[in-house]
């Protein structure tokens, strides 16, 4: 998944990752055949940037990112106000952004963002303030102690790229990574890929590898991220590199189905529990 931005109540709020691809392990990869995972495809939305892989079952999708944030939160409040303070709640909404491990894959998006990483809004449970009111030092003292005490109040935090992740899906990801980099039928599309840019006189940014230099204007940048596009289409498909990449983590999981069973039933307990807590702090059903 793309790297999720939410808006959060507290700073109770899951790490944020950015949109950075995950490290190519330097540990030694598994030997793993991709044939196992074949029937596996990225499911990518044109419109909204919005990608869904194999592994996505098993982190957080950004809707449940944002509910367990806000019980997180609401938990931490109900901390404050046992402490004899009054509490005033964030709100709003949150963004999420384009997963682009492998550059621009969208037309439209290209087209509409040059280079940029489309924004999705995820709507939040709570209008969003103007402006919260001041906090004096002991009502900042008190927020603090109750973020420490009540942490993520059991809460796992199932985000892809957290930093220190050691866990299986973690693992899986930075596997599936370092396989689709040395899979034969990648490396091929990828240097397809790279002649057709030469010869349409483009090339790749310094130090990053799917990012194509444009002159700076944004003109330029929509039209390079276009031919960008079309170079990827001409030399198999904007998808391939994420339908390679899907396929190495559906291999994988097949690896790991126990964990992975065991963890899906931890992330839905989670989301479970987290519009508990919500509804016992007056959210509607409607809105979760």
């Amino acid at each position: 998944m793309a790297l999720l931005v939410v808006a959060c109540m507290t700073t109770a709020c899951s790490a944020q990752t950015d949109s950075s691809p995950a490290p190519v392990p330097t540990r030694s990869l598994p030997a793993v055949d991709r044939a196992l995972g074949a029937g596996a495809r990225a499911i990518l939305n044109e419109a909204t940037g919005e990608m869904v892989l194999p592994m996505s079952a098993y982190w957080y999708s950004d809707r449940e990112n944002v509910l367990v944030n806000y019980a997180v939160a609401f938990l931490i409040y109900d901390c404050v106000e046992e402490a004899g303070f009054t509490v005033a709640t964030w709100g709003g909404d949150g963004k999420a952004l384009q997963e682009r491990r492998y550059g621009q894959w969208s037309r439209s998006l290209a087209a509409k963002n040059g280079n940029l990483p489309q924004i999705r809004i995820i709507p939040g449970l709570l209008p969003a303030q103007a402006e919260r009111p001041g906090q004096s030092p002991e009502r900042e003292r008190a927020e603090a102690k109750c973020s420490n005490t009540v942490g993520r109040a059991g809460f796992p935090e199932l985000l892809e790229g957290l930093a220190g992740d050691l866990s299986v899906q973690q693992q899986i990801t930075q596997d599936a990574v370092g396989l689709t980099a040395r899979d034969p039928e990648y490396l091929a599309y990828r240097e397809a890929w790279q002649e057709c840019l030469a010869e349409k006189g483009l090339k790749l940014g310094a130090g990053d590898t799917w990012t194509v230099e444009s002159g700076g204007s944004k003109e330029d940048e929509i039209r390079v991220a276009v031919l960008d596009v079309d170079c990827k289409e001409s030399s198999g498909g904007a998808r391939k590199p994420y339908d390679i990449f899907a396929q190495y983590q559906a291999a994988l999981i097949k690896e790991h189905q126990a964990e992975l069973n065991a963890l899906a039933e931890q992330k839905k307990a989670s989301v479970e529990r987290a519009k508990q807590v919500l509804r016992d702090h007056g959210v509607a059903d409607a809105r979760l």
